[in-house]
């Protein structure tokens, strides 16, 4: 079974969040978590999670995306359609034609837009850490050192409103658990070269 799930913590704890998510399915269930700000563009998204599963059973995988910082996450086509969703639906049935997923494990970490994860492999990572900032980047970096592989399904594209959703933000020290693992060990994402993909696979 895959479960879609959009996590919400009131003290801003998302990581929690998503480890009680988890604690709520079986074993051999998969968890789709979205990001409160994007949207799906087309009516196939649930066959395209359910494809990826089936070409690569032990990965993890997410989706493209119009706003995102890794620059291998981001369709180069949505840039001209800013914030019309009519545009956004034609960038996502055009990439329906594209049947490959990209082994992204190697790069600076993803974004947590779209995250779909086996009950297995978040057990495999350790969950994840507490926290709001770079959670998901975290949880990247502990799928690769638990063997897991990384994949983009690159014909899955989403709207991401990113960033944009209100005013101010406040600063770190001001958000409760604002100091997770970056704030004090310092997350591989800042800093460091993003790196590339390495490998690409074609979908049935």
């Amino acid at each position: 079974m895959i479960l879609t799930a959009v996590p919400y913590a009131e003290d801003l704890n998302l990581g929690r969040a998503y480890n009680e998510t988890f604690n709520l399915v079986g074993p051999e269930d998969w968890v789709c978590f979205l990001d409160h700000d994007m949207m799906f563009t087309t009516t196939a998204w649930n066959r395209q999670l359910a494809a990826a599963v089936a070409a690569e059973p032990d990965g993890c995988f997410t989706a493209i995306t119009n706003r995102m910082a890794s620059r291998w996450q981001v369709a180069p086509e949505a840039a001209r359609a800013r914030h019309d969703l009519g545009q956004h639906r034609k960038v996502g049935e055009a990439r329906l034609k594209t049947r490959t997923l990209l082994d992204v494990t190697d790069t600076q970490g993803w974004g947590g837009v779209l995250m779909l994860v086996s009950k297995r492999a978040w057990c495999d990572a350790g969950g994840f850490v507490d926290g709001l900032l770079c959670v998901d980047h975290m949880f990247h970096y502990a799928l690769k050192a638990a063997g897991r592989r990384v994949w983009l399904i690159e014909g899955l594209y989403v709207y991401h409103w990113r960033g944009m959703t209100g005013g101010p933000k406040p600063p770190p020290e001001e958000v409760p658990h604002a100091r997770d693992r970056r704030t004090e060990q310092g997350c591989p994402c800042r800093g460091l070269p993003q790196g590339d993909p390495t490998k690409r696979r074609r979908l049935p």
